[in-house]
C-alpha cells in the first residue's frame, strides 16, 4: 500500500524516511497530511528569490496544512531546497511544464510581473484565478488592486523612486493581509556540516582566531556595477574599522569577483588581517561563510536577503536600488546611502564622477560596523 495522501510521497523513487529508517507507508511514523496543493512561482534573481520566503507563513495560515511546491530558477534551487516549509522544488524546464500543468493546484501564486512567470501561472491554473499576476488577452494582468500597484511600479521608474513601502509589505498586500500583518524573518535550514566546513576555511585564513568576523560582500551585478564600494573604497574601509577594533576581515563573493578581490588584496599590508574566501558558483558555501561571520558590510544583493535568516547583522548600502524596499527585520539591516544625491533609485549605472557610491563616507560605515558589532547576534526566532 502507497499513501497518496502523505506530503513524503515521491512517486518514481523513495521518501526520505525511508531511505533513513526503512519506513513503509502501512506501518510509518512519519505519516504527514496535507490539505491543498500549493504551487509559488518565483523565478527572478536569487536575492529576490529567497527574500519571497518570508511570505510563506501567512500562506500556509491560509491554507491550513498545505503542500508547497516552488517552481525556480536552476541557479536558486539550492536555496529553495533549504527552506524547511518548501515541500518540493521544481526546478524550471521543459519537465517542470509538464510538472506544473498536471498538478492539479487549489492555488497559484505567482509574484513576479514577468511574462513567463505570468505564463506559466495561466498554464498552472485550474481552480480560479492566480494571486499576483497571470495573461489574459496576451499580456500580463494583475490579480488585484495591490498587485496592479506593483505592476505600475515596474512600469513608471517615478513610482519606483517614489517608493516607501518595503518589498514584503508590497508582496503581503498582493496576498490580501491586513497592513499591520507581521512580517516574518526569512526561514534557513543550515546544514551543520557545511557551517563546519565554513569555519575550518575561515581558521586556514586566519587560524585560531578570537577576534570578530567581519564579512564583506565585494560584488554586485553586471546591471548595477554601482550597488556596491569600488575595489580601492572597500580596502580603505578595512584599513580604517581595524583603526577602531581588532577584527578579521574576509572577502566574500564569487566568480565575478574574482578580479575584484585580487585587486583589493593587492594593496594588503601584512598587518592587515584581510583575506578572501570566494566561493565560485556554490551558493550553499556562501550560505556556510556567512553564517560563521559576525557582522556582513554589503550593497543591495543575495547576501544582504541571506543574512536575515542567519541572525546577522548587516550594514546595508544603497544607491541606485530602492532603499525603502528593504525591510529592515528590527534592526539586523540596517541601511545607509548618500543623503546630499538626489538621483539615488535610478535603477541604472550612471557615469558620473561623484556618484552614489564613490560619495560614501568611509568613516559612517564603520560607525554603523561598530555599533552592529556592539549588538552581538541572536539566534532567529523562526530558526531550526
Amino acid at each position: 500500500m502507497i499513501n497518496f495522501e502523505c506530503r513524503h510521497y515521491r512517486g518514481a523513487k523513495p521518501c526520505t524516511y525511508n531511505k533513513l529508517d526503512g519506513s513503509e507507508c502501512p506501518n510509518c511514523t512519519h505519516f504527514s497530511a496535507y490539505r491543498d496543493r500549493i504551487l509559488f512561482i518565483k523565478l527572478d534573481a536569487i536575492g529576490d528569490v529567497f527574500r519571497s520566503e518570508s511570505l510563506l507563513p501567512p500562506i500556509i495560515a491560509r491554507h491550513g496544512i498545505p503542500y508547497i511546491a516552488w517552481l525556480t530558477g536552476k541557479a536558486s534551487a539550492p536555496l529553495v531546497r533549504m527552506m524547511p516549509n518548501v515541500d518540493e522544488v521544481i526546478e524550471l524546464s521543459e519537465d517542470a511544464v509538464a510538472r506544473i500543468m498536471a498538478g492539479n493546484w487549489h492555488q497559484v501564486y505567482s509574484l513576479s510581473n514577468d511574462l513567463t512567470s505570468a505564463s506559466l501561472a495561466t498554464l498552472a491554473n485550474r481552480h480560479g484565478t492566480p494571486v499576483g499576476f497571470y495573461m489574459r488577452d496576451g499580456v500580463i494582468t494583475p490579480s488585484n488592486d495591490a498587485a496592479m500597484r506593483w505592476l505600475e511600479m515596474g512600469a513608471f521608474d517615478r513610482l519606483k523612486a517614489g517608493n516607501q513601502q518595503t518589498y514584503q509589505r508590497r508582496m503581503l498586500d498582493i496576498l490580501g493581509e491586513p497592513d499591520d500583518a507581521p512580517i516574518p524573518l526569512p526561514l534557513l535550514n543550515l546544514d551543520e556540516a557545511l557551517r563546519q566546513d565554513a569555519a575550518a576555511r575561515l581558521r586556514s585564513l586566519f587560524g585560531e582566531s578570537p577576534r570578530p568576523k567581519v564579512a564583506i560582500n565585494i560584488g554586485s551585478s553586471a546591471r548595477w556595477p554601482k550597488k556596491m564600494l569600488y575595489a580601492e573604497q572597500i580596502y580603505a574601509y578595512c584599513r580604517l574599522l581595524r583603526t577602531h577594533i581588532d577584527v578579521d576581515i574576509v572577502l566574500l563573493g564569487g566568480n565575478a569577483e574574482e578580479e575584484k578581490a585580487a585587486r583589493i588584496l593587492s594593496m594588503r599590508r601584512p598587518e592587515d588581517r584581510v583575506e578572501a574566501a570566494l566561493t565560485g558558483n556554490s551558493i550553499l558555501q556562501f550560505v556556510g561563510l556567512l553564517a560563521e561571520a559576525d557582522v556582513l558590510l554589503c550593497g543591495d544583493t543575495l547576501a544582504l536577503h541571506i543574512a536575515p535568516a542567519l541572525a546577522l547583522r548587516t550594514v546595508a548600502i544603497f544607491g541606485p536600488t530602492s532603499f525603502a524596499e528593504i525591510h529592515t527585520f528590527d534592526g539586523l539591516i540596517t541601511k545607509t546611502r548618500v543623503a546630499t544625491l538626489d538621483c539615488l533609485v535610478c535603477q541604472g549605472d550612471c557615469q558620473k564622477i561623484d556618484n552614489c557610491m564613490s560619495l560614501m563616507n568611509l568613516q559612517t560605515l564603520v560607525d554603523l560596523t561598530l555599533a552592529q558589532l556592539s549588538h552581538g547576534s541572536e539566534p532567529s526566532p523562526r530558526s531550526i
